[in-house]
């Protein structure tokens, strides 16, 4: 049994990652997003009644999904397709991630955990009991499973969800069902003690037994062997021990009972006899070994895989209420990149409201220069870029009405940070520090955004700086995406007129006012500093 919603073709085991996971998640925030996920909110005519509790697994592996790039359009199209089956049916979405969640809590408590080793036969068999006890268990989730598909499966138009429910009926049949259930009330003896009581004043009990149906061959000396198991059953037995006063109706009773009875005369029998029951539990149980490794392989890539829908879904709810504009990104050439009302994602999450979006076509570039006025939304557009690439490369939506962009499975962020006591250098070198590193593990189709870099120089040094440093890039087909007050540098490169960068400037209004909107335009010769200075310095002094 496979899951397969995250891939076609393999499962969720050693999957790599970004270079520098950490970096990207404080860059572009995207802890908003992982702790907003952790919460499913219940509603009532579209007002928040609570919160549920948070749930750190949801967290854990949208984390872990979203810092793994999906390599080509047809991986991205095929999540694509499953998230939006999870999306529109809220009831299977919950139901999944639930069942295997609950599933997963009762298997840890039966023993999940821990691992079958040589012991003392009462070790054994307390394993041999918790084994058939994950065997039920395994068997009753199969069961809900196929209930819970057979609920919703008409509503199921992704290629992965559709796989899944055939699987699951193809692999655990009624046929192959039947038969598990059989097998397990035949060895139910086991470890099952429901139903024993004590006879009336003579320590006598009736409880749940094998019968076994051995073939063995005699061989010299009359010696038995070729043992061979031909039939295995659970019946009712009434036991009594040897010695004990049986009164005439007692007789009578057993004389006429219809299940066998059985008596006990000796303790060495009593040992033998539960020797062989070990033995042929460990027989069957072991018969059973590959199905229960295809289950704990099959329930592990449930728990997680459903996790992602599931944290996708308490994403996807937020978003429809705060009213933000969503929508599945499509993959384009990497020297184009298209949006339109493309918003901060996590901006939008953190504060509940809809941000200034943005608009914006770009083809035939690999080098984007953002520059203009201090405090008009240059940082925050870049953020939406990089959240809205990271989206979309592991396959989930967009809070843009359209977003069309390459595939870039190195992807790295680099912003200006404050300088804080765990720097053992200056701002500068460490700067530098952290671009050499990306430089050393750039790979094929690589993008590179850059935040207010080499900033914390003169403007000067700073422009030859980034110059060098992002000609290097662009000449060995990196993607730079940039944000810079570095005026000097971004006006040689237009001065160049390289035909594969593109300007972007930071709208602001003849009164001063920011729009916050990226429009098409050559560096300006000025940040507009003064318009803060403005704002800022007679407010604090007291002026109007």
């Amino acid at each position: 049994m496979k899951v397969r919603l995250l891939y076609a073709d393999k499962d969720w085991k050693g999957v790599s990652s970004y270079y520098d996971c950490d970096s990207i998640v404080n860059d572009l925030w995207l802890t908003v997003l992982f702790q907003t996920a952790t919460r499913d909110q219940e509603e009532r005519e579209g007002a928040v009644l609570k919160a549920q509790e948070a749930d750190r697994h949801l967290e854990d592996v949208l984390k872990k999904v979203m810092l793994a790039p999906l390599g080509t359009p047809e991986e991205i199209y095929y999540r694509q397709a499953v998230l939006q089956d999870f999306l529109g049916n809220e009831d299977f979405t919950k139901g999944l991630y639930g069942l295997s969640r609950d599933m997963m809590e009762r298997w840890v408590k039966l023993g999940k955990n821990e691992r079958d080793k040589p012991g003392a036969a009462r070790e054994r068999g307390i394993q041999m009991v918790s084994r058939i006890r994950q065997l039920h268990l395994f068997a009753d989730t199969l069961s809900e499973l196929k209930n819970l598909c057979r609920t919703h499966g008409d509503g199921f138009r992704s290629e992965g969800l559709r796989r899944f429910a055939r699987g699951l009926w193809e692999e655990f049949s009624e046929e192959k069902e039947e038969k598990l259930r059989k097998v397990l009330e035949d060895i139910g003896f086991y470890c099952d003690g429901e139903g024993e009581y004590s006879l009336a004043g003579n320590g006598g009990k009736l409880v749940r037994q094998t019968r076994m149906v051995l073939g063995f061959s005699v061989e010299n000396g009359l010696k038995l062997g070729n043992f061979k198991l031909d039939g295995l059953e659970t019946v009712r037995r009434k036991l009594r021990r040897s010695g004990e006063k049986i009164t005439f109706s007692e007789k009578m009773a057993l004389a006429f009972a219809s299940e066998p009875t059985t008596i006990l005369k000796t303790s060495d029998l009593l040992e033998d006899l539960d020797r062989l029951e070990n033995q042929v539990v460990e027989y069957v149980m072991g018969c059973f070994g590959p199905f229960m490794k295809d289950c704990r392989d099959f329930f592990e890539q449930l728990y997680f895989e459903s996790a992602f829908y599931r944290a996708c879904y308490n994403l996807y709810v937020r978003s429809r209420r705060t009213g933000l504009a969503l929508c599945y990104p499509k993959v384009c050439g990497k020297d184009s990149l298209c949006y339109e009302n493309l918003t901060e994602y996590s901006m939008a999450t953190y504060r509940a409201r809809i941000p200034v979006g943005n608009d914006g076509e770009i083809r035939g570039k690999t080098l984007l220069i953002v520059t203009g006025a201090n405090q008009g939304g240059k940082s925050t557009f870049l953020r939406s870029l990089g959240i809205a690439q990271i989206m979309m490369q592991c396959g989930m939506f967009v809070s843009a009405e359209r977003f069309e962009s390459g595939i870039f499975p190195h992807f790295f962020t680099h912003f200006t940070r404050r300088e804080d006591s765990a720097m053992n250098s200056g701002r500068l070198d460490e700067e530098l520090g952290r671009i050499d590193r990306i430089i050393a593990n750039l790979g094929n189709d690589s993008l590179v955004l850059l935040n207010e870099s080499f900033a914390t120089t003169t403007e000067e040094e700073g422009s030859v700086i980034a110059y060098d440093v992002i000609r290097a890039l662009t000449e060995a087909g990196v993607k730079v995406l940039t944000v810079t007050h570095l005026l000097s540098f971004a006006r040689r490169v237009c001065e160049e007129g390289r035909p594969e960068a593109e300007f972007l400037c930071a709208e602001r209004r003849e009164d001063g006012r920011r729009t916050y909107k990226m429009i098409p335009s050559a560096p300006q010769l000025t940040s507009f500093g003064l318009d803060l200075y403005d704002q800022i310095i007679p407010s604090s002094l007291g002026f109007f």
